[in-house]
């Protein structure tokens, strides 16, 4: 299909459609949140019953059938008005689908950029993997979803927006294989503030520390650490945390370095 090949969506930020790069208006919520929640399973039919799930947190309006129908028919102009054909999108007895290749939405473009991003770095290729996750990351034009309201599909952002901070921590790691260690600290001590009780963040901003030079910041992070882990969760730092604590003691270099 000659249209879905031109056409790209867009998920990592505002929700939009594109044509060979230009945005076709996509006008009201209601045509945005039923574009979203097919654009997350590309090429599937997602059936009514999930999409209104998705589109009004499962409480429909009595007019809920002709309102999909609505976004259906003024989804359908957008296109044809774009000059593509109106069968991208296609209704089914149970539901509709999106007929646009998944390589042609950004989240899914994200996603496998990331595992081959990931693969470069645990061969220890740190300048390939440096260089392709810079513009891997440029792809988010902000949250994800932004202008959708739904609480149903809020959740799903939120999700993705997991897996871009995960995303952001590989690029810290990358850094510190790259021997950026300024810069990583910057990314893993926005993500300690995000999220302060995972150990593993904490580790990577220990060495980062410790590869900048910076050795007594990095022992002030793993008391910060302890300190959090006991006031929040009752709990004492793990056995790699408390690892990585003595290599920074004793200077171990390879221990430290490691991936």
């Amino acid at each position: 299909m000659n249209s879905a090949r031109r056409l790209t969506v867009q998920l990592l930020g505002p929700v939009a459609l594109l044509n060979a790069g230009v945005p076709i208006p996509i006008q009201g919520q209601r045509q945005v949140r039923f574009l979203a929640a097919l654009a997350l399973k590309p090429g599937q039919v997602v059936t009514k019953e999930a999409i209104i799930a998705d589109s009004w947190d499962g409480e429909p309006p009595r007019t809920v059938a002709g309102q999909l129908q609505t976004s259906t028919w003024r989804i359908r102009t957008a296109l044809e008005a774009a000059g593509l054909a109106r069968d991208v999108l296609v209704s089914h007895r149970l539901g509709y689908q999106l007929h646009v290749p998944a390589e042609r939405i950004d989240l899914f473009v994200f996603r496998d950029a990331v595992k081959e991003i990931r693969e470069l770095y645990a061969r220890g290729d740190f300048e390939a993997a440096g260089q392709r996750i810079e513009s891997v990351l440029a792809m988010w034009k902000g949250a994800a979803l932004t202008d959708v309201t739904s609480g149903r599909l809020r959740l799903h952002a939120e999700c993705l927006d997991r897996e871009r901070a995960t995303a952001i921590e590989l690029r810290a790691r990358i850094d510190i294989g790259r021997a950026k260690f300024e810069d990583a600290i910057a990314q893993l001590s926005e993500l300690v503030d995000q999220d302060p009780l995972r150990e593993d963040l904490y580790i990577g901003l220990m060495k980062a520390y410790y590869g900048a030079g910076r050795q007594a910041d990095a022992i002030q992070i793993f008391h910060r650490a302890r300190e959090i882990l006991r006031d929040q969760i009752g709990i004492n730092p793990g056995v790699k945390l408390k690892a990585t604590m003595q290599a920074v003691l004793q200077q171990d270099e390879p221990y430290l370095k490691a991936a």
